[in-house]
C-alpha cells in the first residue's frame, strides 16, 4: 500500500505542473455555406483531458501578449481567430511566434482563395514533454524508494 503512496506523493507536483500544459492542438477548417467563412474545428488536447470547440472563422492573426511579473518580462504568442462575434484566442506558445504565424498567414491565404478544407496540427511546447518525463522520473524513484528502501523489521 505504501508503494502506491510513495509513487503517487512523488508525482504529485509534476503531474499537476504537466495538467496545466497545452498537449497537441489541432485545427481543421471546412468551407461555410456562405463561401465567406470557414467553420473551424479547434481540438485542444491536454495531459489528461481534451477540449473541442467549434468557431465560425473570418480571418486569423497571431498576438504576442506580453506580461511583467517580479522576474521581468515574458512574451507568449496566440493565434486569434476573427469570428462574427469577436476575436477568439484558441492556441498559445510562449517560445516561438514560428508555427502560430504560420498557421495564421495560411489560415487567412485559404480563406481568401476559397479553399474548401485547411487543417493545421501544432506539437506541444518542450515544456509538456519535460513536465511528462518529470512525471514518470518522480513516478520512478518514488517505486525505488519504497522497492530498495530499507524496511522496518517486524517483531
Amino acid at each position: 500500500m505504501y508503494l502506491y503512496f510513495l509513487i503517487l506523493f512523488f508525482a504529485a507536483l509534476p503531474a499537476w505542473f504537466l495538467s496545466r500544459l497545452e498537449g497537441w492542438i489541432t485545427l481543421d477548417c471546412v468551407r461555410d455555406v456562405s463561401f465567406v467563412s470557414l467553420e473551424c474545428s479547434v481540438e485542444e488536447r491536454f495531459a489528461f483531458y481534451s477540449r473541442n470547440t467549434s468557431y465560425t472563422t473570418l480571418g486569423a492573426r497571431s498576438v504576442a501578449a506580453y506580461r511583467q511579473d517580479r522576474r521581468g518580462r515574458s512574451v507568449s504568442y496566440q493565434l486569434v481567430l476573427a469570428t462574427p462575434s469577436g476575436e477568439v484566442s484558441v492556441l498559445r506558445s510562449p517560445t516561438g511566434d514560428g508555427r502560430i504565424g504560420s498557421v495564421a498567414r495560411d489560415l487567412n491565404a485559404a480563406i481568401a482563395s476559397g479553399s474548401t478544407r485547411f487543417s493545421a496540427e501544432v506539437s506541444p511546447d518542450s515544456s509538456f514533454w519535460f513536465a511528462s518525463f518529470l512525471v514518470f522520473l518522480f513516478a520512478g524513484a518514488g517505486a525505488w524508494i519504497a522497492l530498495v528502501g530499507n524496511r522496518p523489521n517486524k517483531p
